[in-house]
């Protein structure tokens, strides 16, 4: 029996960090992965081919929808799913590529099959056309991250009907298409689709999309949804759902009926932890079959591990990457690790790209602080006048008294890239002085921070 220090299970980001990190640091290191290839969720299916596709129907809308360069265009045919889905396959295989240059490079060893712990140390691996294989491992990490949840009432086998995994493999671009949650994923979907000049319903059974934005840029995506012929269902949940060949049908709890040829159901995700032999081993689970751990990533089991999507939120790339390294830090050297709560810059990628650092609107009047907002719109800026772009807003929010950032809302063109400014001015301890004094290139949407906080201070002023 081949025996490794580290053997990670799963070969997303969470998992992919650790591997590399701990090989890094000097470790015999084994990563397990079930699918095909190496990646997970975020290059197969999930984050790089959904904003791969998004790339691609931004790029033919911006073709599409150019009212000032003064040229005329036609693409001359009715664009296929498969030249839609072009720029997701060469960009998964690129990645995929570079993930298995990279463990080759540090010595990782990469086992494709599916594993469980039947021993604390002990690992079975079923390979596909292959007996299985017995490793051993002195620590072990967990990084098999989550799925779409299935609620039991809903029939995932009916081919019209969809999860997350599988909106990406569709045969035909849908004649009409019901987004089934409004979090992250329905909204990105659902904006995207639209873009395609799909018809789309999108079904929220929270009363707004995105609760956890700054009210103001969830009014402005729902405004943009509607301009762009979403119907918009918030508040208001399934009764049933079922589908026969040719269509789905949707009857909420208020009464409606909605119908489409398919059906995305992105409402919720839980751990892909059900068949790993966990619980036999004493390793507790939550109803999400997520896994509790500590400031180290450790489990209830010492030498287990577990980090990204499937210990819970925030599930983003980003943290994942680092939960990660520093799992691997601790089980390698023994080095204290933290939970990332904090400073914590988000991006959502629907069309418009929405982005945020800090406490929203909402959250500062519940704590009783004593706040100004200072705002720019993207068609102030002279960039944005060049870009033709038609929405677009960044909003501060700081201290009255001491004009300290409190955080930054961005929706429209570049918002996950502009976020940055922001999250730095933040995390120094920053006023929006430091916006209104420094020299910002122009024309740049960057800009849009020194009018806002050029706003801000006209507000403290006329106070």
């Amino acid at each position: 029996m081949e025996t490794y220090q580290i053997a990670v299970i799963g070969s997303g980001p969470a998992g992919e960090k650790a591997a590399i990190e701990a090989a890094r640091l000097g470790a015999k290191v084994a990563i397990i992965e079930q699918g095909q290839e190496p990646g997970g969720a975020g290059v197969i299916s999930g984050t790089m081919p959904s904003k791969s596709l998004r790339e691609t129907v931004l790029y033919l809308d911006r073709l599409n929808n150019d009212r000032i360069s003064g040229i005329e265009r036609e693409l001359g045919h009715k664009m296929t799913l498969r030249e839609l889905m072009y720029r997701k396959d060469m960009v998964t295989a690129l990645r995929v590529h570079k993930i298995r240059t990279q463990y080759k490079e540090a010595g990782v060893e990469l086992i494709l099959g599916k594993a469980r712990l039947y021993g604390p140390h002990q690992i079975e691996i079923e390979q596909s056309n292959k007996p299985a294989i017995q490793i051993k491992a002195d620590k072990i990490i967990i990084a098999v991250g989550t799925g779409p949840y299935h609620p039991p009432d809903v029939d995932f086998t009916k081919s019209k009907i969809l999860d997350s995994d599988k909106i990406l493999d569709l045969p035909e671009i849908p004649k009409s298409l019901i987004v089934y949650g409004g979090g992250v994923i329905g909204s990105e979907y659902a904006s995207i689709f639209a873009k395609m000049s799909v018809p789309v319903t999108l079904v929220e059974p929270r009363g707004n999309l995105l609760d956890f934005l700054d009210p103001d840029l969830s009014s402005y995506l729902a405004q943009s949804l509607m301009a762009n012929k979403v119907e918009l269902h918030l508040g208001e949940s399934y009764k049933t759902i079922t589908a026969d060949q040719n269509q789905v049908v949707v009857r909420l709890n208020s009464g409606d009926q909605l119908t489409a040829q398919y059906l995305l159901y992105a409402n919720g995700r839980q751990g892909h932890s059900a068949d790993l032999g966990l619980e036999k081993l004493g390793v507790e689970l939550n109803h999400r079959l997520q896994i509790p751990v500590n400031n180290n990533y450790q489990t209830s089991l010492p030498h287990l591990y577990a980090c990204g999507d499937i210990i819970g939120p925030p599930s983003l790339v980003s943290i994942s990457n680092e939960e990660g390294r520093m799992a691997a830090r601790h089980a390698v050297l023994g080095e204290p690790g933290r939970r990332i709560t904090e400073a914590i810059p988000c991006a959502v990628y629907t069309l418009p790209e929405l982005a945020m650092m800090g406490p929203t609107e909402t959250d500062l009047i519940k704590a009783g602080v004593d706040y100004l907002a200072g705002a720019c719109l993207f068609t102030e800026l002279a960039r944005g006048l060049i870009l033709g772009v038609e929405e677009g807003l960044l909003k501060l929010l700081f201290e009255r008294e001491t004009k300290k950032l409190l955080s930054v809302h961005i929706m429209g063109q570049g918002a996950s890239e502009l976020i940055h400014l922001g999250q730095a001015v933040i995390a120094f301890g920053g006023t929006i002085d430091y916006f209104v004094n420094s020299v910002l290139n122009f024309p740049s949407l960057t800009s849009a921070y020194k009018v806002a906080a050029l706003n801000g201070l006209a507000r403290q002023s006329a106070v």
